[in-house]
């Protein structure tokens, strides 16, 4: 399904615990350390942002099908997903594993 490493880099409870907020409060978190030195900490914050873009189209196409009440079934799945997928993030980014967002994660490099 995704990809799962260990990363050596993130050694450091700091940057596990930037990572595990990148995931949480993204996209704010995820613009600020994007340019980071830090690998483990980039990698994390391009994938939160890929998936906010992502979770925000979901969200839009979900309301604008509730106009005629297709997403009042599908939008809260949706929101379901999105909130599954953050915090699948946030236990792997503080364990110090990659993770790759599923369809998404492999568009940013």
């Amino acid at each position: 399904m995704a990809e799962a490493t260990t990363a050596s880099t993130a050694s450091g409870s700091n940057t596990k615990t930037n990572a595990l907020l990148a995931w949480i409060f993204a996209p704010i978190t995820s613009l600020i350390w994007m340019n980071e030195k830090d690998d483990f900490l980039k990698y994390h914050a391009k994938q939160s942002l890929a998936w906010s873009i992502t979770a925000i189209v979901g969200h839009v196409l979900c309301g604008a099908l509730m106009i005629v009440f297709i997403g009042m079934c599908l939008w809260p799945i949706w929101l379901l997903i999105d909130v599954g997928v953050r915090i699948y993030g946030a236990v792997k980014a503080n364990n110090g594993e990659k993770w790759e967002v599923p369809v998404v994660g492999g568009l940013i490099k």
